[in-house]
Protein backbone atom coordinates (compact mmCIF):
# COMPACT_ATOMS: atom_id res chain seq x y z
CA UNK A 1 0.00 0.00 0.00
CA UNK A 2 1.40 3.38 -0.98
CA UNK A 3 1.45 6.40 1.26
CA UNK A 4 -0.55 8.89 -0.83
CA UNK A 5 -1.23 12.38 0.41
CA UNK A 6 -3.82 14.46 -1.36
CA UNK A 7 -3.39 18.23 -1.34
CA UNK A 8 -6.60 19.74 0.02
CA UNK A 9 -6.00 23.33 1.07
CA UNK A 10 -8.45 25.26 3.20
CA UNK A 11 -7.85 28.33 1.05
CA UNK A 12 -8.29 29.47 -2.54
CA UNK A 13 -6.76 32.05 -4.86
CA UNK A 14 -8.52 34.23 -7.43
CA UNK A 15 -7.36 34.26 -11.05
CA UNK A 16 -6.20 37.80 -10.25
CA UNK A 17 -3.26 36.36 -8.29
CA UNK A 18 -1.92 34.36 -11.22
CA UNK A 19 -2.59 37.14 -13.71
CA UNK A 20 -0.84 39.70 -11.54
CA UNK A 21 2.14 37.37 -11.03
CA UNK A 22 2.34 36.64 -14.78
CA UNK A 23 2.21 40.35 -15.61
CA UNK A 24 4.96 41.09 -13.07
CA UNK A 25 7.19 38.27 -14.32
CA UNK A 26 6.76 39.49 -17.89
CA UNK A 27 7.07 43.18 -16.94
CA UNK A 28 3.75 44.07 -18.57
CA UNK A 29 1.26 46.75 -17.61
CA UNK A 30 -2.47 46.32 -18.07
CA UNK A 31 -2.31 48.56 -21.14
CA UNK A 32 0.52 46.61 -22.79
CA UNK A 33 -1.26 43.31 -22.12
CA UNK A 34 -4.45 44.76 -23.62
CA UNK A 35 -2.63 45.87 -26.77
CA UNK A 36 -1.04 42.43 -27.05
CA UNK A 37 -4.47 40.83 -26.77
CA UNK A 38 -6.52 42.94 -29.18
CA UNK A 39 -4.35 45.62 -30.76
CA UNK A 40 -4.33 49.36 -30.22
CA UNK A 41 -7.79 50.12 -31.59
CA UNK A 42 -9.61 48.03 -28.97
CA UNK A 43 -7.05 48.25 -26.17
CA UNK A 44 -9.17 50.50 -23.94
CA UNK A 45 -11.97 47.93 -23.85
CA UNK A 46 -9.55 45.06 -23.20
CA UNK A 47 -7.76 47.04 -20.47
CA UNK A 48 -11.09 47.47 -18.65
CA UNK A 49 -11.71 43.73 -18.83
CA UNK A 50 -8.21 42.95 -17.54
CA UNK A 51 -8.70 45.41 -14.70
CA UNK A 52 -11.97 43.66 -13.79
CA UNK A 53 -10.09 40.37 -13.45
CA UNK A 54 -7.42 42.04 -11.33
CA UNK A 55 -10.23 43.41 -9.11
CA UNK A 56 -11.58 39.84 -8.64
CA UNK A 57 -14.81 40.44 -10.51
CA UNK A 58 -16.34 37.26 -11.99
CA UNK A 59 -14.32 36.10 -14.99
CA UNK A 60 -16.49 35.57 -18.08
CA UNK A 61 -15.89 33.91 -21.45
CA UNK A 62 -14.87 37.30 -22.83
CA UNK A 63 -12.36 37.84 -20.04
CA UNK A 64 -10.93 34.36 -20.68
CA UNK A 65 -10.64 35.06 -24.42
CA UNK A 66 -8.81 38.36 -23.85
CA UNK A 67 -6.46 36.81 -21.28
CA UNK A 68 -5.72 33.85 -23.56
CA UNK A 69 -4.86 36.12 -26.47
CA UNK A 70 -2.65 38.34 -24.35
CA UNK A 71 -0.90 35.74 -22.21
CA UNK A 72 -0.87 32.65 -24.39
CA UNK A 73 -2.46 30.73 -21.49
CA UNK A 74 -5.57 28.90 -22.70
CA UNK A 75 -9.12 30.12 -22.28
CA UNK A 76 -9.98 26.85 -20.56
CA UNK A 77 -7.28 27.46 -17.94
CA UNK A 78 -8.80 30.84 -17.05
CA UNK A 79 -12.38 29.49 -17.04
CA UNK A 80 -11.44 26.51 -14.88
CA UNK A 81 -9.44 28.69 -12.52
CA UNK A 82 -12.46 30.97 -12.08
CA UNK A 83 -14.81 28.02 -11.57
CA UNK A 84 -12.55 26.48 -8.92
CA UNK A 85 -12.10 29.84 -7.18
CA UNK A 86 -15.84 30.53 -6.99
CA UNK A 87 -16.53 26.93 -5.91
CA UNK A 88 -13.92 27.30 -3.19
CA UNK A 89 -15.51 30.49 -1.92
CA UNK A 90 -18.94 28.83 -1.94
CA UNK A 91 -17.50 25.92 0.05
CA UNK A 92 -16.21 28.32 2.68
CA UNK A 93 -12.53 28.28 1.79
CA UNK A 94 -10.50 31.31 2.82
CA UNK A 95 -9.63 33.71 -0.02
CA UNK A 96 -5.87 34.19 0.26
CA UNK A 97 -5.50 36.31 -2.87
CA UNK A 98 -3.04 39.09 -2.12
CA UNK A 99 -4.26 42.62 -2.65
CA UNK A 100 -2.55 44.66 -5.33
Amino acid sequence: MSDVHEFKPDWCLAPAATLREWMTENNLSTRVLAVAAVGRKRADEAAKLITEVLERKPLTELHARILAKGTGISESFWRNYEHNYRAGLAAGLKDCTPDA
